[in-house]
């Protein structure tokens, strides 16, 4: 199958929407991580949060903060695309949004399971 100037145009304009989802999802990360965290040790009352927990969390806050750096900045030069004038311009722009795709999913199983497991924890305290 052979994409032409329209096709690219389309999976481009998908890409470009699809990146500033990604991005309003790493800030939304970025405050439910806090929320979770001031939430359970509400829950805990005298208790502090496990040393381990917060770390785990920390980690994951950090990583998820450098992966926000690396989409923002390509979310906003993702509109130059629309400049590219050939196959290979086109090519290094859809590389680089695989690559960053990869990495969100990523981002977002990790941190899916390192929520469930905080669930797990606080729901065995009780």
């Amino acid at each position: 199958m052979t994409l032409n100037n329209s096709d690219i145009d389309v999976v481009h304009k998908y890409n470009h929407v699809e990146l500033k989802g990604w991005v309003d999802q790493l800030q939304y990360i970025d405050k439910e991580i806090d929320n979770l965290l001031n939430l359970y040790a509400n829950a805990l009352g005298e208790k502090s949060i496990p040393t381990g927990t917060q770390e785990l969390f920390s980690e994951r806050k950090k990583l998820n903060k450098a992966l926000y750096e690396k989409v923002l900045p390509y979310s906003i030069t993702y509109t130059n695309v629309a400049e590219c004038d050939d196959i290979q311009c086109d090519m290094a722009y859809l590389g680089e949004y695989d690559r960053l795709r990869e990495n969100y999913k990523d981002n977002l199983e990790a941190y899916q399971q390192l929520k469930d497991k905080l669930f797990e924890e606080a729901l065995r305290k009780e």
